[in-house]
Parts: C-alpha cells; structure tokens; sequence
C-alpha cells in the first residue's frame, strides 16, 4: 500500500492486492450482501482504482456464500490490520459497526 498525502492533509491510500481492508460502509443496491465492519484481502485492484475483495476465510467462513466483493470503490474500505481493526486511527476509523447476524 502507498500513501500520498492530499488536500488538508487528507491521507489518500492506494492498495495493492495483498493488502488487508475493511468496508467503511454498506454495499448499495437493493440487496446488500457486504457490510460496514467486514474485512479481507485485496484480490485484485482495477484501473479506475476499485477493488475486488475476498472475505472468505478473514470476516467470513471460508465456506460462506459471499466469498468476495467485485469492484468495491476505493472511497469504501480503509486498511485494517490482521483481527479486522482499523489500521490507522483518525477521521476514518469506523469502530464497531458490524451488524449482528
């Protein structure tokens, strides 16, 4: 993972598969299938900045019927370290917001 930093000091992050994220919040849609709190593996990072994330086996089972997001926004995840807690601790910290199943 790089760091540049922006505007107003704003840390902008840009990931590399193998690094370890965490959603900031819900999947849009209808039907929302990845939450605020899950967190796993980049797969694979696409040209417009968007990732393809893999749950299974990190916030979900390895058997889950989810096993990965495709194309989550950048803007949606923040580092995380290996237990799913955010990595760097500021404005973009979401703590606790994982929904009980």
């Amino acid at each position: 993972m790089r760091i540049t930093t922006g505007q107003n000091g704003a840390e902008i992050y840009f990931y590399e598969p193998g690094d370890l994220v965490r959603l900031r919040r819900d999947e849009d849609g209808p039907w929302v299938t990845a939450f605020a709190g899950d967190w796993g593996r980049v797969m694979k990072v696409h040209p417009d900045g968007s990732l393809d994330v893999k749950f299974a086996g990190y916030s979900r089972a390895k058997d889950a019927d989810l096993v990965r997001a495709v194309s989550v926004p950048r803007s949606r995840v923040e580092p995380c370290d290996e237990q799913g807690r955010p990595r760097m601790r500021g404005t973009a910290a979401v703590w606790d917001t994982r929904r009980p199943r």
